[in-house]
């Protein structure tokens, strides 16, 4: 599971058309991400919610699969505004503050601008 896991991030930090993945429907009413396609065909909840199916997704599980703040910043590098390296907080800002598996997600740092971010999907 990790080695699927870690191919999967190696392919998307070289395919710059991959996306955060739009809402799908996965199980029963439950929306996922299609870029976590397959955990749901695994039924692998417990891959981000760790230890508690129900509880919210651990900033843990985001980062062992994604890298760290600084990894997933240097990653995106190359974007202005960096959205994984913000003026106001560096990397430092939880995932889950903008990414959400299960709803619609949301940008930060748009609750004061209005950053086009052409590769976020909601």
């Amino acid at each position: 599971m990790k080695k699927l896991i870690l191919s999967l991030l190696a392919l998307s930090l070289t395919a710059p058309t991959l996306q955060a993945g739009e809402l799908h429907k996965v199980m029963g009413k439950r929306e996922g991400r299609t870029n976590h396609s397959f955990m749901y065909e695994e039924k692998d909840c417990k891959t981000c919610h760790q230890g508690a199916p129900k509880g919210p997704a651990s900033e843990a599980a985001c980062i062992e699969c994604h890298g760290s703040y600084d990894e997933v910043a240097a990653s995106s590098a190359d974007k202005t505004p960096n959205p994984h390296d913000a003026p106001h907080w560096g990397a430092d800002v939880p995932c889950t503050v903008c990414h959400s598996e299960h709803q619609p997600a949301k940008v930060l740092c748009n609750d004061c601008h209005q950053f086009a971010f052409p590769n976020f999907s909601k």
